[in-house]
């Protein structure tokens, strides 16, 4: 069997398994919501003076409440990561992709104290591509970034039009950032070359825009491989 093909099946192989467990992981959260519920239900009924702690267990059950609901969303957008291997290449809104991304992405855009964000494109603009390495290119621009900089600030992303070609553009915003200094500061890392590569597969090419530092992601309306 052909290396490229061998990569494939492992790639599938570990987003079935996630997908499975997650599926798991969000029935617990669903039993979990239940039993808090019920606990609502019967904290109603009982008289104030007769619990003279009942205040605190419903701000508690707020917050129970609440973090399940963080907890659902995040099984559910890892849910949809780890179906992304299994057909390609398929239609893909990149408005969807890019919200997912920021899910997927927040923990390590908060490690810097970043605000990470979408600005989505209206209407929404569908390309055919490869879902895993769209991901990719997303996750490798953020941490390109994210590299680059000490701390604070906002990153957005934000599908649009230029020039009828589809583009997905990773923005940093920061007031007290040198900007002529950071497209240059992009372009010489590391990472630069690995998502030029993967950009290449994509049918695309990756760019930097100034004076506001932002990678611009070229993608063709549909890929070729």
């Amino acid at each position: 069997m052909e290396p490229d093909r061998i990569k494939r099946k492992e790639v599938a192989f570990f987003g079935r398994i996630t997908a499975g467990i997650t599926h798991e992981i969000k029935n617990v959260l669903a039993i979990i919501q239940e039993s808090a519920g019920l606990m609502e239900d019967v904290l109603e009924v009982i008289e104030d003076s007769a619990f003279a702690h009942k205040d605190k267990f419903i701000k508690s059950l707020d917050r129970i409440r609440r973090q399940i609901q963080r907890g659902i969303d995040i099984t559910t957008c890892l849910n949809w990561f780890a179906h992304s291997p299994d057909r390609t290449p398929v239609s893909l809104d990149l408005n969807e992709t890019s919200q997912q991304m920021v899910l997927l992405a927040s923990r390590f855009a908060r490690l810097k104290n970043v605000a990470l964000e979408t600005s989505p494109s209206d209407p929404p603009i569908v390309i055919t591509s490869d879902p895993v390495s769209l991901e990719m290119a997303l996750f490798e621009s953020i941490e390109i970034l994210l590299r680059a900089i000490d701390a604070g600030g906002k990153i957005t992303l934000s599908p649009r039009k230029v020039q009828d070609r589809c583009v997905l553009g990773i923005g940093y915003e920061n007031a007290a950032l040198v900007k002529e200094d950071f497209p240059t500061q992009i372009s010489s890392s590391e990472r630069w070359a690995s998502l030029q590569q993967t950009l290449t597969y994509l049918g695309g090419a990756a760019k930097t825009f100034g004076p506001t530092p932002e990678i611009l992601l070229y993608l063709p309306d549909s890929i070729d491989n």
